[in-house]
């Protein structure tokens, strides 16, 4: 199961990656907005609120973190058949772990205020004192966010590089059967299926029929097991990269077919036709599985079939991501405390919010990180200020959060 590697840019992996990333700016540009409040899962509630968010967060709730974790062991497998078990871990600590470590320590008072701000009204005449209520407490209660991707991405990385070379003694005939199921199976709608089953079957022991976002610093066992399937998949699906061309062949109907069931999944959710709870919860989370599946398969493939060809300001957006990732949210939540009273609508709310905070952590990235010692510490190199130069047919893949 050791491939020979290649050079091949991936570019539409790549481009689908760094997309997941940046959908967490809608997603929590969105979040103090829908009419059913989000809970623990986001503490601030804003006066005004429109059903138009409710799916949008739902949806991409739904298979946004799945992609990522899918993208994550692609690209995890492309950095360990380069660069051996050593070179692998190596990269996990100074590209995953150092940087969850000091974003967390840097960005989570300012998450800190930012919330607080908002929950005391918001507007320019409650900073002094959210300032010195988040003073007061700046990690308190700790709560890892969202950068708890990083978090169990550097555990699930740690398990696969124990896992792989255990696999390895595995008889060469029986490794070679299980990649020639999951040849033949992968790019398939009955792949498509088994998996979403799967992943049902992960999702019975959550707390409720979807896959949690675990906050606490213990990690989650249920957590790692559900997104465990996904990397695994992203993993074997580098092994077999010969399969990836044929995720393009018919994207829109896995991306039709995902969304018709995600609306059957959140029916089942909000109105179940069992009156047996424990019924309700298994055809909940099996609707689900299926349904993330499918809409997985449905982006992966449409980012295989149209983005698959290289494109200097692709490159530029896949180079920023990791930055624009890490510092989106404390930026969404000064905006939206700073828009808190303001006498808009909660479109009109989630869109300035939504543009600028666009604008900031771009402009932040493209000033301070892209050809600084911070880019350097989070990519591994520094890039030229502007636009990529165009690049050869054949280009090795640079390693960043994936």
């Amino acid at each position: 199961m050791a491939p020979t590697h290649d050079l091949k840019r991936w570019h539409g992996l790549d481009a689908l990656r760094a997309s997941m990333m940046l959908l967490g700016l809608v997603l929590h540009s969105a979040a103090s907005y829908p009419r059913t409040p989000l809970g623990a899962a986001w503490p601030y509630q804003d006066a005004q609120s429109s059903a138009l968010f409710d799916p949008v967060i739902f949806i991409i709730h739904l298979f946004r973190m799945p992609t990522f974790f899918v993208m994550a062991g692609f690209f995890a497998a492309l950095l360990f058949y380069r660069e051996g078990l050593i070179g692998f871990l190596v990269h996990r600590v100074r590209r995953v772990l150092l940087p969850f470590v000091v974003a967390w320590i840097v960005l989570f008072p300012m998450m800190v205020f930012g919330v607080t701000w908002a929950l005391m009204g918001g507007g320019f005449g409650n900073v002094a004192g959210a300032l010195q209520a988040a003073a007061a407490a700046p990690y308190g209660p700790a709560s890892l966010a969202h950068l708890w991707f990083l978090y169990y991405l550097f555990m699930i990385c740690v398990v696969a590089a124990a896992a792989v070379p255990l696999i390895s003694y595995l008889p060469v005939a029986t490794r070679a059967r299980f990649m020639a199921i999951f040849g033949g199976l992968a790019p398939t709608a009955a792949g498509c299926v088994t998996l979403g089953l799967l992943s049902g079957l992960t999702m019975l022991p959550m707390s409720a029929p979807m896959l949690d976002t675990p906050a606490a610093f213990v990690p989650i066992a249920r957590v790692l097991v559900a997104y465990a399937l996904f990397f695994s998949f992203g993993w074997l699906l580098y092994v077999r990269r010969d399969l990836v061309p044929l995720f393009g062949r018919h994207p829109w109907r896995y991306l039709t077919a995902g969304l018709l069931m995600s609306a059957a999944y959140l029916a089942s959710v909000l109105q179940s036709p069992f009156a047996n709870p424990a019924v309700s919860h298994v055809a909940s989370v099996m609707l689900g599985g299926v349904a993330m599946w499918l809409l997985v398969y449905g982006v992966t493939g449409i980012f295989v079939r149209y983005a698959g060809h290289p494109s200097p300001l692709q490159r530029y957006v896949a180079d920023g991501s990791y930055w624009i990732y890490l510092v989106h949210l404390p930026v969404i939540t000064w905006f939206i405390a700073l828009l808190a009273p303001a006498p808009l609508s909660a479109v009109s709310k989630f869109a300035i919010v939504l543009t600028g905070t666009t604008i900031v952590t771009v402009a932040t990235y493209h000033l301070f990180v892209r050809s600084t010692v911070i880019g350097a510490f989070l990519n591994g190199r520094r890039f030229e200020r502007g636009l990529p130069r165009p690049e050869p047919a054949a280009a090795i893949v640079p390693s960043q959060v994936t």
